[in-house]
């Protein structure tokens, strides 16, 4: 029998198996038949079977020729089969056999002599007995188990390299965006639309928005104020060195403020270029003019198109009828002028048409106007009509019977308040939409109608200017009411005590807007519509012949194509 061995693998198990089974030890020819092969990793063993007679009966033998028998075939490692097969020899030469402790030992002198792998993948050595499978397993034989493990090891093992002098190409910035979008597909964060509900998102929208908006009127007020502050430190130190240049003493407060805000004195003076700007629309148009400039301020101080006597009139013309409309639709601008120390305290307060704005001129109380004529005027701003139950009950003549509510006459398309379901779009400035504050002013005429409606940005043609809104009554005569409706169901809308801004539209014969009828959700509604109105244009409306044809009054529409210009009068 050959020598046992403990530490075998599949390939010189096998052998170690065949040569006990033959019975013959065919080591050497083995081994000389594979050193005489060129070095390769692998090689492959063929086992084939030859079935033959005994050789005494030779004439027999000789007639008979069977083919040989392929019984299969090993591949194995050379090298690793030629150390295999040379520790064989060596057993066998040495004439008796090992224990288990000294094939150990050998096996690890051997293995010291070999290369070492850069692996981290060790075989663990485990002795497990193995039961016996037949007549030639040996009762006492035990096999080597074999697992995969983890040798504890630091990392890394390689030598770091030197980096000195070697200059490395960096990822573009393509590909670093590339590389976080793997990140993040590949990270944890867990992107659920249900989790952040698009209302969600619209409101987060709109408040950084509105903190980008302030923090840009924050600044304009600050860099206004800081070109004050400097103008006053110049003065001071002209005061304190009075043997300085103008230029000089400028430079000196510049240098001063370049120390404190770390810029170069280029960059700062480039700044004070636009910030003089700033405090120049601050003098004469006041603060509202910067808080409500929105970015564009930037540019027009950068590039100063359009700066010149012409802006300073015209700003200081519009400067109360501006702080009338900051103040009364946000009345908490003023407080970002706490930052610098400026009073806070608001000039006008309630309803944007309670008061009555005009060029130059401070603006007054809506009621001031009409004292000379009704001492106990009152007048209440309403956005919808409200029904006068004492004519009508509950019964809304607006109301067209046979309408279908639900879709509007004109295009056909849903009509809903509701923003989100409505699909009309006819007049979406009032209707089935956001409603924003509508950029018109009560102003005083020149030519001596009293009040108007003035327009402070352009209304294109055939948008809506707004709906001629107040009591819904009937039987009135001899005053001014808006008719309307059918023969049986004829209303008046009434805007003496209550309504809102279309009661201030003065009659044209050449009028830039018109009335028209149009229903929602099956009410008729009378809207003013522009046929194109310019921003600082007067909106005026034809209030027809019905109107002047029963009224003592003259036309001071100054058009030259007046039609009511010289009325006889009646005694």
């Amino acid at each position: 029998m050959f020598p046992c061995f403990e530490r075998l693998s599949p390939t010189t198990d096998a052998l170690h198996q065949l040569m006990n089974i033959l019975g013959h030890d065919f080591t050497t020819d083995l081994s000389s038949s594979i050193a005489s092969l060129q070095p390769r990793s692998f090689l492959r063993l063929k086992i084939n079977a030859e079935i033959c007679i005994d050789s005494h009966d030779s004439d027999e033998a000789e007639a008979v020729q069977v083919p040989p028998v392929h019984m299969g075939s090993i591949n194995f490692n050379p090298f690793e089969v030629q150390d295999f097969l040379q520790l064989n020899f060596n057993n066998a030469s040495s004439g008796h056999p090992r224990t288990l402790q000294s094939n150990l030992q050998a096996s690890e002198s051997h293995s010291s002599k070999r290369r070492k792998t850069a692996g981290a993948v060790r075989v663990i050595e485990t002795i497990l007995s193995v039961p016996p499978t037949g007549p030639s397993t040996p009762t006492s034989a035990n096999s080597t188990a074999r697992q995969l493990q983890t040798k504890p090891r630091e990392f890394p093992q390689r030598k770091k390299k030197s980096e000195d002098g070697v200059h490395h190409l960096q990822p573009s910035s393509v590909e670093r965006f590339v590389a976080g979008l793997w990140k993040q597909v590949f990270s944890s964060v867990e992107l659920n639309p249900t989790s952040l509900a698009f209302r969600e998102i619209n409101s987060l929208c709109l408040r950084v928005a509105k903190m980008s908006r302030c923090s840009r009127a924050l600044e304009t007020i600050i860099q206004a104020h800081w070109v004050d502050c400097f103008e006053a430190r110049v003065k001071n130190i002209g005061v304190e060195k009075p043997f300085l240049s103008t230029t000089e003493t400028k430079m000196s407060a510049l240098r001063e403020a370049c120390a404190i805000l770390k810029w170069s004195e280029k960059e700062l003076r480039n700044r004070l270029s636009i910030w003089r700007g700033y405090k120049e629309i601050k003098d004469v148009g006041g603060w509202a003019c910067l808080v409500f400039a929105g970015s564009g301020i930037y540019r027009f101080c950068k590039y100063r198109g359009g700066f010149g006597k012409n802006l300073t009139a015209r700003l200081g013309r519009l400067r109360p009828s501006l702080e009338v409309a900051a103040d009364t639709i946000h009345p908490e601008w003023r407080k970002l002028l706490a930052i610098i120390g400026q009073d806070t305290q608001k000039l006008y307060s309630g309803h944007p048409h309670d008061w009555v704005v005009c060029d130059g001129m401070q603006p007054v109380a809506l009621k001031s106007t009409y004292t000379q004529w009704y001492p106990d005027f009152s007048f209440t701003h309403i956005e919808d009509s409200v029904l006068d139950q004492l004519a009508w009950g509950r019964d809304d003549p607006r109301r067209i019977s046979g309408t279908n509510t639900a879709f509007c006459n004109d295009c056909g398309y849903f009509q809903s308040n509701n923003v989100s379901s409505n699909e009309c779009r006819c007049f979406p400035e009032l209707y089935g939409a956001c409603k924003a504050p509508v950029p018109v002013q009560v102003f005083r005429t020149p030519l001596g109608k009293n009040n108007g409606l003035i327009a402070r940005c352009e209304f294109p043609r055939g948008s809506a200017i707004g709906e001629f809104t107040g009591l819904i009554t009937k039987g009135m005569d001899g005053t001014d009411v808006m008719q309307s409706g059918d023969d049986e169901r004829r209303y008046q809308i009434y805007q003496g005590a209550m309504g809102n801004y279309t009661r201030f539209i003065n009659h044209s014969c050449a009028p830039n807007s018109r009335f028209q009828k149009f229903c929602w959700l099956g009410s008729e509604r009378i809207i003013l519509v522009s046929r194109g109105v310019e921003a600082g244009e007067e909106v005026t409306v034809d209030y027809s012949h019905e109107y002047w044809e029963g009224l003592d009054k003259e036309c001071l529409c100054g058009e030259p194509c007046c039609r009511y210009l010289r009325r006889v009068r009646s005694t």
